[in-house]
């Protein structure tokens, strides 16, 4: 008689088919998350790249158009240069020392001091008085504002120590940033009216005021010529290097340095200059790894060439990319002779 109360399992046989379905089963699945989890990391690799590429080139397309800015150049009166200041300085690097930029910004909203002379004891810049500023009182009593972006009065031309602002005064090819160690004063009368700036001789002396000798130019790093020079209020000393991390680092006062992209390979920068003329009195243009004395002020462009990497992967990744870009900017502020760039009216 069959016992009908007996009860049957799953054999060995089955529960280890069973095992097997269900271990591939799981394996598939990590398999294809892993795999997502690959491409997840891939793409925020490209993006980070993407990103750092697209914040260079904003950052240094903006500040190449706008080199030079509050620095005017062709005036009347004392200023007698060809019309011309470069504000861009370059370093072609070699082996290990990268390329480097330097780009001069003055206040675009302060006045502008035509230099007449300079005397070093004491230490003295004699100007014509601007017709932009506003001045009250002579002598020990001078007060001088100007109205800034935002058309309010600040007070300008006066003693460091009171109020932190760096100048910079310039001719054609050089400049120099120093600061006042006493308030502008107005001094004479009628046409013999002028301006005197008392300036710190002891930090004008220094690597540090000569804006192109700190970024490492070996070239216009000497003092202007002061009856053809004009003094401004000094805004920014924007400057590019890449670090021995892959990282291009950006600065706008050549003493606080902070990166703004990572994964740069490197970082090529050349120059669009003219070398003369030809027979129908047209510029004939050359690229340049770095201007020359000559070649300097006849800066009209600035070819940039990026090559960048996924920041946080290595070449043995799988997810790892390189990419690349070249790019012209032309500078807007340059009142250079001949120039379709000018924005400034010509005097």
């Amino acid at each position: 008689m069959r016992n009908i109360d007996r009860e049957e399992g799953f054999s060995l046989i089955e529960l280890t088919i069973a095992a097997l379905l269900t271990v591939g089963l799981v394996g598939a699945i990590f398999s294809l998350l892993n795999r997502n989890q690959q491409v997840f990391v891939n793409e925020a690799g490209v993006t980070d790249l993407n990103q750092n590429m697209r914040t260079l080139v904003d950052l240094l397309t903006r500040d190449v158009q706008s080199a030079g800015m509050g620095l005017p150049s062709r005036v009347s009166g004392t200023f007698s240069g060809s019309g011309t200041f470069a504000a861009i300085y370059a370093v072609n690097g070699t082996g290990s020392n990268k390329d480097k930029l330097l780009i001069i910004n003055g206040d675009p909203y302060a006045p502008t001091a035509s230099v007449s002379s300079q005397s070093t004891s004491p230490a003295k810049f004699i100007c014509a008085v601007p017709t932009d500023a506003t001045i009250t009182g002579s002598g020990s009593s001078t007060v001088v504002t100007y109205k800034n972006a935002a058309g309010t009065s600040v007070p300008f031309y006066k003693n460091f120590a009171t109020v932190a602002r760096s100048y910079i005064v310039y001719d054609d090819k050089l400049c120099r940033v120093f600061t006042l160690t006493g308030d502008g004063q107005v001094t004479g009368s009628g046409s013999s009216t002028q301006l005197e700036l008392s300036y710190n001789s002891t930090n004008y002396a220094t690597t540090a005021a000569s804006p192109a000798t700190t970024i490492g130019s070996t070239i216009d790093t000497g003092t202007p010529t002061y009856n053809k020079s004009k003094i401004a209020l000094l805004s920014s000393l924007v400057a590019y290097r890449l670090s021995t991390t892959n990282e291009l680092e950006r600065t706008e006062d050549l003493v606080n340095w902070y990166t703004v992209a990572r994964g740069v390979l490197d970082f090529q920068v050349t120059y669009r200059v003219v070398t003369g003329k030809d027979a129908n009195g047209k510029d004939i243009e050359d690229k340049v790894d770095a201007p020359t004395t000559s070649t300097h002020t006849s800066i009209r462009a600035v070819l940039f060439k990026l090559i960048m990497q996924t920041p946080d992967l290595q070449p043995k990744d799988k997810g790892y990319r390189i990419a690349g870009q070249s790019f012209e900017v032309s500078p807007r502020n340059f009142n250079l002779v001949n120039n379709t760039n000018i924005s400034a009216p010509i005097n």
